[in-house]
């Protein structure tokens, strides 16, 4: 072990076995070729742990043993802990290792980092068990340089127990690094090459021939909410549709809206919203059947004292708003925020959850169910919803028969810690669902610009991220503003948040592509994946026609004859 160049300072009185690390000159030999990122994640417990990410990245510098060896310690609530030097500003560091408990069957664990002593800041979080190894993955961006760092763990209920930690990485990223990988990620995730070939009606190749490509549709999802503000204001509608391909609506189908006394049901503002949007062919998602808050259910609702009553009620909801609404929503967010909230499932038992999805996928078979969860990927310092809460919550409700296939995130962002959060994508996508941000915004106790910058932060990395199927903006427009995030004002003044959506929504797509066929009368391109027109023009005739590209890995070929 390296002798380090002053001895650690106790951090906030934890005990901790030092792992001293000095990674001053040698860091940019701890970056992986061209910066490349590993989205290997575990949410299974195992056996043995796997090796450790990048070789240790640089925590393997100073430690003559094995990277992939034990830690341990007895230390109570704290945990082994590691020391690293000279950490920069700005850096994208991902850090993982595997932990193993004794002393408890199970514990929520955090990996804290505290920086120079200055209070430590949660970077990871993992649900550990003691009869197996359980996967640990996050990360974090440094305000300033720091001379001297530790990463430790905490247990959340400070029982005693001995932790240990194997396979221990800390990598690091520069920007720019991380910026090439998400366009690398688009490349192959978002885009496709197509070749378009050109013959004659005897299958000659036409050399020289005009190609035009224009895209008009997206096929990657990115909305936003609306309100029944939108409704006659055909101002608001043309600003709508000319930018968004997906809608979810605020609070229309919320309980509280349909019907907010027994028996009287409304549903004209949600039937005009929904005629909205399939008019102008924007998919839509469902929001909610139910919500577990009590302060978001109907007044007569909690005043229902029977559990007879009480489900005889949310029967006649979920059974009269699937069928007035079957195969028009693409999703349902059946129970919204069980994590946080048991409304349903303390009244009518631990099953509620998944009796509603089990009502729901028979009422409308072909809508995709999700949970719909806050604070699972802005942060890990809400313990109620860490990524392994959530999988371990989705787990139990398919285990119990639920149909559930979507995994919803909410995405109300304060500062993003954009390395934890493509962490626990990375560990959500093992789940082999579908991953939608449902409400994206930032808080509004940032100035216009700073939540503008956030907004990019956040957009740039769901949009790239490979198991990222839909994105959806929290900014339904009120005279008043939004709930925390506005992109305009309103009059359709873009703010700085529109003025980068705008931005990528551009970035985001074929524009117009064009040129003219070679020597094998073909042309070829790289396009964003969705609808296209095709327009091609040769000696004074001109013929048109429509493609779609798909996700693929293979060049899509479309042949012409002129």
């Amino acid at each position: 072990m390296r002798t380090p160049r002053s001895a650690p300072r106790a951090v906030a009185g934890f005990v901790v076995l030092w792992m001293l690390l000095h990674c001053g000159s040698e860091l940019v030999a701890a970056v992986p070729p061209d910066g490349w990122y590993d989205y290997a994640a575990y949410t299974d417990c195992r056996g043995q742990p796997e090796p450790a990410l990048y070789n240790g990245g640089i925590l393997k510098f100073g430690n003559s043993d094995d990277p992939d060896g034990y830690r341990t310690t007895e230390t109570g609530v704290f945990s082994p802990a590691f020391v690293v030097y000279n950490l920069n500003k700005t850096t994208m560091y991902t850090f993982s290792c595997w932990v193993k408990l004794e002393g408890a069957s199970n514990a929520l664990i955090t990996a804290r980092l505290a920086p120079d002593n200055t209070g430590a800041r949660c970077i990871a979080t993992v649900l550990a068990r003691s009869d197996c190894w359980a996967f640990v993955k996050g990360g974090f961006v440094l305000d300033w340089p720091t001379q001297t760092a530790v990463i430790f763990f905490q247990n959340a209920d400070k029982t005693p127990m001995k932790i240990t930690v194997a396979s221990g990485s800390l990598q690091p990223f520069t920007t720019d690094q991380w910026a090439m990988h998400q366009q690398d990620t688009i490349r192959k995730r978002r885009k496709r090459v197509a070749t378009i070939h050109v013959a004659d009606p005897q299958g000659a190749r036409v050399v020289g021939a005009s190609v035009s490509v224009q895209q008009t549709a997206k096929d990657f999802p990115i909305g936003s909410a609306i309100a029944s503000t939108i409704l006659g204001n055909q101002a608001y509608q043309k600003w709508f549709v000319d930018r968004f391909n997906a809608a979810v609506f605020e609070d229309e189908l919320k309980w509280y809206s349909t019907e907010p006394t027994s028996g009287l049901l409304r549903f004209d503002v949600p039937d005009q919203m929904l005629a909205f949007v399939r008019s102008h062919r924007v998919m839509v998602r469902g929001h909610n059947i139910f919500w577990e808050n009590q302060d978001a259910t109907p007044r007569w609702v909690k005043n229902l004292t029977s559990p007879d009553d009480l489900r005889a009620a949310v029967n006649a909801r979920i059974q009269g708003l699937m069928t007035r609404y079957r195969g028009e929503f693409a999703h349902w967010d059946v129970n919204n925020e069980m994590l946080h909230y048991n409304f349903y499932e303390q009244r009518l038992g631990p099953n509620a959850s998944m009796e509603f999805f089990s009502v729901a996928q028979d009422a409308d078979p072909l809508a995709t169910l999700f949970m719909n969860e806050y604070n699972v990927v802005e942060t890990c310092d809400d313990p109620f919803s860490t990524v392994d809460t959530y999988a371990a919550k989705l787990r139990e409700l398919r285990a119990g028969g639920a149909i559930l296939e979507g995994i919803g995130l909410e995405g109300h962002f304060s500062r993003p810690n954009i390395p934890l959060m493509r962490a626990i994508l990375d560990k959500l996508a093992t789940l082999g669902l579908p991953i939608w941000f449902t409400e994206i915004d930032i808080s509004n106790k940032f100035d216009a610009q700073t939540q503008a910058a956030y907004l990019e932060q956040v957009l740039r990395e769901a949009y790239a991220h490979p198991a990222v199927s839909g994105v959806m903006l929290w900014t339904a427009l009120h005279p008043s503003g939004c709930y925390q995030m506005c992109l305009t004002d309103w009059g359709l003044n873009n703010l700085p948040t529109g003025d980068v959506v705008d931005r990528l929504l551009n970035e985001w797509r074929t524009l117009q592509a064009g040129g003219q066929t070679d020597a094998h009368g073909a042309y070829s391109f790289s396009g964003y994946l969705g609808e296209y027109i095709l327009t091609v023009t040769y000696n004074n005739r001109t013929t048109q026609s429509t493609f779609s590209l798909s996700p693929g890995d293979e060049t899509r070929h479309i042949n012409v004859q002129m």
